[in-house]
């Protein structure tokens, strides 16, 4: 299934501008780009969920993006 950015914005209630910026700072790594379709499959909410989740109990962007490089992807 696939959900535009304002539909994915939606079940994290936040803005579509904060998805993008996730996408955009490399936090989300199955979807490099928003130039290929601002649609968001299953395993991109994968990591938006999980990035979410981050950033919302404390994390840093560059707290995350060290975890993300760690992760076998």
């Amino acid at each position: 299934m696939e959900l535009s950015l304002a539909e994915s914005a939606k079940q994290f209630n936040v803005t579509p501008e904060v998805i993008a910026d996730y996408i955009t700072e490399g936090l989300v790594p199955s979807k490099t780009s928003l130039a290929d379709g601002s649609a968001l499959n299953d395993r991109d909410m994968y990591w938006v969920d999980m990035v979410h989740c981050f950033i919302q109990n404390g994390s840093s962007i560059q707290e995350v993006k060290k975890l993300i490089e760690r992760c076998d992807i």
